[in-house]
């Protein structure tokens, strides 16, 4: 990847899980916190990022493209999207804070999400992740210091 690369991807393999929060656990002090369920499929999309991150993390506005590849039941052989659990919405939970600190340094920077789940034509499961810093080449030459 070179310095002044705007847009990354890459595939992690596995069955996307959904990363909604679980049920509420207190500390030994009594503070209350939500447990998520799925962290190791969290846990390996962060790693997996890590190998195609920046050298820095982008300091501007991300967008995020999330493709979660399902495994198609036998009984959905015809069926051409897969309309059914996890929801979407809950595959997405959790991904931008496991790329907190690899792409971005927080997830409020992530103003564009697009999510989708297919069933893949060759079988994949997994993630196809696209990160692209949306500032433009002018913002990325002052950064690395460029006239």
């Amino acid at each position: 990847m070179s310095e002044l690369s705007r847009k990354i991807s890459f595939f992690v393999a596995g069955i996307p899980k959904a990363m909604q929060t679980g049920s509420i656990v207190r500390s030994k002090s009594g503070q209350a916190f939500p447990m998520r369920r799925h962290s190791s499929w969290g846990s390996t999309v962060g790693e997996v990022a890590r190998r195609h991150a920046p050298a820095v993390p982008f300091l501007g506005p991300v967008a995020l493209t999330l493709t979660f590849l399902m495994p198609r039941p036998k009984t959905a052989r015809r069926r051409q999207h897969p309309v059914v659990r996890p929801d979407v919405d809950n595959l997405v939970k959790g991904m931008p804070d496991s790329l907190n600190g690899v792409f971005w340094a927080d997830d409020c920077q992530v103003v564009e999400l697009h999510a989708a789940k297919r069933y893949d034509p060759q079988g994949r499961l997994g993630v196809e992740v696209v990160v692209e810093d949306l500032d433009g080449p002018e913002v990325l030459d002052q950064r690395v210091g460029r006239p």
